[in-house]
């Protein structure tokens, strides 16, 4: 009994592992599809894309953590199980979530500014909205066996 125990443990492990890795490789395909997407749409330079790059990942890992962190408060949570004091309490930090967000990219522009023009920074805004369409699109695509596509 005892070895089935940890058999079964080893394998819960391992499986756990696997599916793990699968989600982190998936995301850096998708990173570097939307790194990608960026530099093609925004027209950089090789000297531009250089430095705006690192800059970028520095900026996304900002908004992700800012993101995660207002998601990790209500996770598990569902607005029908709620009262709501709670419901008004997600209201609140939901905007002080998108206030954030917006804090942040007054923090960079002036940082982006001094790698790309204004015009391309402008731009980039637009690729990210239209990156996240397009990706989600796919993975609505994706999950809808038998449709055409």
């Amino acid at each position: 009994m005892n070895r089935l125990i940890k058999t079964l443990l080893i394998v819960l492990i391992a499986t756990t592992s696997a599916l793990a890795q699968r989600g982190q490789e998936a995301m850096g395909r998708i990173h570097a599809a939307k790194m990608a997407y960026i530099t093609d749409r925004l027209h950089l330079s090789q000297r531009q894309s250089s430095n705006f790059i690192p800059l970028y990942n520095e900026y996304e890992k900002e908004v992700r953590s800012t993101r995660m962190f207002f998601m990790g408060k209500y996770k598990g949570t569902h607005p029908n199980d709620v009262d709501d004091a709670t419901s008004r309490k997600y209201i609140d930090d939901n905007l002080d979530y998108q206030q954030s967000v917006i804090d942040l990219k007054r923090k960079y522009n002036d940082r982006f500014l001094s790698i790309i023009s204004p015009q391309q920074l402008a731009d980039l805004y637009i690729a990210e909205r239209e990156f996240r369409q397009i990706l989600l699109k796919r993975l609505n695509s994706q999950q809808r066996p038998g449709r055409y596509r």
